[in-house]
């Protein structure tokens, strides 16, 4: 049975005059239809009904407490989003966490999406399965809130208002380095039988790198380099295809508009100094984040022979009120205008972006440009915006 159907209408077009004309409108809805990539829909930590009820193909799991997972120990430092706590999940098997998660994704029929840290740090827990904080009062003095379960974690900001930094990462931290993360790839290869065998086929380079300088401060004060990034993603992705070949490498995971465009270098650069400039990007002969990472994987590709990323992948959130729980008629109308931002080339953003962020179709083109021109074709309908 088809479910498509051939409406015709009849419109009576009045003039000035008595004259009357009828135009005949043929709709033809099965025209230029092509199948939704399953690669669209998902969700972030989405539970086993949730996914059915929603009959979703994707799982992430992602975040700011996966760029610190540690798996051997089983813990997340929680970053800025809880007072920069290394805390352990309940079990202390190895991997348990996303082990169950990617149970309870293949459960309900899902893809599940792991996340693998390559900031150079993983939480550490104290005896005991202690939580360990990064910003202790008892070290680094007075701080203008706390932890009420945990007194001695501070957020990190003095009494002074300003933020404490010069901390050691060791504190709530052990170091993270490609072979540390290929025993966790090896791990999930071995209990699940790697990718299109039941485990988990998508592997992110990591979460929001060009806000470091803040979720992460303390481990990583500084915004990432256009290079730093190109170059863990390189050898991290490289650590993925080694274990599990068949397995797909996507990043960087950026943030949001600002993340497209700057490195986190110049992120912070331009929060310092009246949001003007970009060295990082000056270096590079201008370019924007964005298209400058797309060219190098490209570059690495073709002088190696070896493709290290296979999606680039980005998020895209509210930024113009549209978010939360305001179920308005403004509101409700602002979110549907706001999805245009995704496709239309002649939307401005209403929030502070005021751009055409047209972003399907720009990272396409920046697909076409910086990828296909160097002789790459490998991301093809993988090229989306995620927006878990």
């Amino acid at each position: 049975m088809r479910h498509a159907i051939l409406f015709t209408a009849a419109v009576l077009v009045t003039h000035n005059t008595a004259m009357a004309q009828t135009v005949r409108i043929r709709v033809d809805a099965t025209a230029e239809r092509h199948p939704i990539s399953p690669l669209i829909y998902g969700v972030s930590f989405g539970s086993p009904e949730q996914l059915k009820a929603l009959n979703c193909p994707l799982n992430r799991s992602g975040g700011n407490g996966t760029t610190r997972y540690n798996w051997k120990e089983n813990a997340s430092n929680h970053a800025n989003d809880w007072f920069f706590e290394s805390i352990g999940d309940k079990s202390p098997e190895a991997g348990e966490s996303v082990d169950s998660f990617i149970a309870a994704s293949r459960s309900a029929g899902a893809e599940p999406m792991v996340t693998i840290p390559t900031i150079g740090w993983v939480a550490h827990l104290g005896p005991g399965r202690e939580k360990q904080a990064s910003f202790s009062v008892k070290r680094y003095g007075a701080q203008q809130k706390t932890d009420q379960w945990m007194p001695d974690a501070g957020n990190g900001v003095g009494a002074d208002g300003k933020e404490i930094v010069g901390n050691d990462p060791n504190d709530a931290h052990v170091r993270s380095t490609p072979a540390f993360q290929q025993g966790w790839v090896e791990h999930l290869k071995t209990k699940w039988g790697g990718a299109g065998k039941g485990g988990p086929r998508w592997y992110f380079m990591d979460n929001e790198p060009g806000i470091w300088q803040s979720t992460h401060r303390d481990v990583h004060p500084k915004g990432p380099t256009m290079e730093e990034v190109r170059d863990y993603t390189l050898a991290y992705g490289a650590m993925v295809k080694k274990v599990d070949p068949s397995a797909m490498v996507a990043g960087p995971e950026e943030w949001g508009w600002l993340g497209y465009i700057y490195s986190g270098a110049d992120e912070q650069y331009r929060g310092q100094h009246g949001y003007q400039g970009q060295p990082d990007s000056d270096a590079h002969g201008g370019m924007q984040f964005g298209p400058w990472l797309l060219q190098q994987m490209s570059l690495e590709q073709k002088k190696s022979g070896n493709r290290i990323l296979d999606a680039f992948t980005v998020h895209i959130y509210p930024q113009g009120g549209d978010g939360g729980n305001d179920t308005s008629a403004k509101i409700q109308a602002l979110r549907n205008r706001s999805t245009r931002a995704l496709w239309d080339p002649d939307y401005v953003d209403e929030s502070w972006i005021k751009e055409k962020i047209n972003l399907i179709p720009r990272l396409h083109a920046w697909v076409n440009q910086y990828v296909t021109a160097h002789g790459s074709r490998y991301f093809g309908d993988a090229v989306t915006g995620t927006c878990f």
